[in-house]
């Protein structure tokens, strides 16, 4: 395998000058960079990439960590962050926190260990003491969907308003009874939906009781097993259900199903994905701004890891109602 030294020999240059056109960190002529150019290419030179990030204190790569993989919400803002940051000339490592603290701190300590520019973060379940470890440190962390306890950088949907629009939709189509399933109550967004649940509600003068409130993991049988529930109480069973993401959205279609009323339970889901047109069942969406996430927190870490600003912005984007 060629060296630097082997490339600076060919090239009839300095090893300093190699360095110089590799790593771009000094100006040199066309003259010597073509012959270097050529060195490397002749001798097909590898850059030694951990030599190089000892010398530059920097490895051009971000961590990520999101809460499920399959989720088709996630791959989503992970497809945009991945475009954003090739752009500025950054690789992604991506991890899967399945909303545990314990397996999101053994990745954090994994990618300090692969020494990341930065991170990029899905908050995990209880999850808030070893980001906000990271957050005192030197490299920027970003913040994705959930606010977490301390002041850092965070990109996040307006989900009182996202929920507001789904529960709008059900009143003007008659509904009074609705039930509203979301994730884990420790988490900052559902918190946020049932606020903007029971706001509306009460908004339009219709009870908003404990009961029609599942909170629960982000699976499919979770879910499921929740309207199932619901649904064996017949006449005091929600007419409309409001769910929140996609994954809890199959779960209560199932059940919807199964308790043959497929054709008299509204449905609408915090996610819009194009596979929800082939339920048997209409599920209007709330189209959350999973692209314009992504590429909001890549664009706010490449802003941090170019400056030395102070942290603690919060971009909130905008939730829309699609109508099926």
């Amino acid at each position: 395998m060629a060296t630097i030294y082997d490339v600076a020999k060919r090239a009839g240059v300095s090893t300093y000058t190699v360095s110089s056109v590799i790593n771009r960190t000094a100006y040199v002529s066309p003259e010597l960079t073509e012959r270097v150019q050529e060195a490397v290419r002749a001798l097909n030179y590898t850059v030694n990439e951990v030599a190089r990030s000892l010398q530059m204190r920097r490895t051009n790569t971000v961590g990520m960590l999101i809460p499920d993989l399959r989720n088709p919400f996630f791959a989503q803002v992970v497809d945009t962050v991945e475009e954003a940051l090739r752009k500025e000339g950054y690789s992604l490592i991506l991890g899967c926190s399945h909303n545990d603290a314990e397996i999101q701190s053994r990745y954090l300590k994994i990618f300090s260990a692969k020494q990341v520019d930065g991170y990029l973060v899905f908050p995990a379940i209880d999850g808030d003491e070893a980001l906000s470890t990271l957050q005192g440190g030197n490299k920027p962390l970003v913040c994705i969907a959930h606010q977490p306890s301390f002041a850092g950088d965070c990109v996040v949907a307006d989900n009182v308003r996202g929920v507001s629009l789904g529960v709008e939709h059900l009143i003007k189509q008659g509904h009074q009874r609705i039930g509203l399933i979301v994730g884990s109550r420790k988490l900052s967004v559902s918190a946020e939906r049932i606020a903007g649940w029971q706001t509306t509600l009460q908004k339009h003068g219709l009870k908003a009781p404990q009961k029609l409130i599942g909170a629960t993991d982000d699976s499919t049988a979770a879910a499921e097993k929740i309207a199932e529930e619901w649904f064996a109480r017949g006449v005091q069973a929600p007419t409309a259900i409001f769910v929140a993401g996609y994954p809890l959205m199959v779960g209560v279609v199932k059940a919807a199903r199964a308790a043959g009323c497929v054709d008299t339970t509204d449905i609408v889901v915090s996610d819009d994905n194009e596979w929800i047109d082939a339920f048997p069942t209409t599920v209007s969406s709330i189209r959350q701004p999973g692209a314009e996430m992504g590429t909001a927190a890549a664009e706010l870490l490449c802003k941090r890891l170019k400056t030395s600003s102070k942290r603690g912005k919060t971009v909130t984007l905008a939730p829309t109602l699609r109508v099926r």
